[in-house]
């Protein structure tokens, strides 16, 4: 892929076109990237599941607990599945300093502002089980808490964990979207900066020549 100039890293883009080839750097190399994160996908899963069931079967009082690992499942997913594809040369590196993203901070937020959004839109769409299997057993815990029998099957809660697994192995890769538009994005910020240095010492190059012509 990274012969292709379309997905050529050190390029300068602009945030739209950080975007736009981005994911289609996602879509183009998607079995690559499969095949090397899939473990780190079904980890993921485990650990969105446990986010996930810890206020939905175990109590209610543990949702900050779930948010937070669920929270940690992400960062760990997405550094992970970087480092991962680093190594496996499918992405190439582009050392930024932290500085530079300052720098060029009205790029970084229309990109990431933009992939969260497309992310959340992934996400509604594919958790919907999700949210239906989490009602229901809420309603079903809030029968009982009131005084009601169960109504809910004992296989219930087998299926609604293997439902939260599913769907987490869904979302690692809805989450991993992140990593084509984050890509260009760190490649044109390399770029560019290397145009700005060339340009500065060009530019004081041709400071110094006029001066020794004019001089007296």
């Amino acid at each position: 892929m990274e012969k292709d100039n379309e997905f050529t890293l050190l390029k300068s883009r602009s945030s739209q076109a950080c975007i736009r080839d981005g994911y289609k750097f996602y879509a183009a190399g998607f079995r690559q990237i499969f095949r090397y994160t899939w473990p780190l996908a079904i980890v993921f899963a485990i650990l969105s599941a446990a986010a996930s069931a810890l206020p939905v079967l175990v109590s209610p009082s543990l949702l900050l607990a779930g948010a937070a690992l669920a929270l940690v499942s992400v960062v760990l997913l997405l550094y992970t599945a970087s480092w991962r594809l680093h190594k496996r040369q499918l992405l190439q590196k582009a050392e930024i300093k932290p500085r530079l993203w300052l720098r060029h901070l009205g790029m970084v937020l229309l990109v990431g502002i933009f992939c969260l959004f497309v992310v959340s839109v992934l996400a509604m769409l594919t958790c919907l089980p999700t949210f239906i299997m989490m009602a229901a057993n809420w309603q079903s815990q809030m029968g009982v808490i009131n005084g009601d029998p169960s109504g809910m099957p004992e296989y219930v809660r087998w299926l609604t964990i293997g439902v939260f697994l599913l769907a987490g192995f869904i979302q690692a890769y809805v989450w991993l979207t992140f990593i084509g538009p984050t890509y260009m994005l760190r490649g044109s910020i390399a770029q560019r900066e290397i145009e700005r240095k060339e340009f500065n010492t060009k530019k004081h190059i041709n400071n110094e020549e006029k001066a020794i012509v004019y001089r007296p």
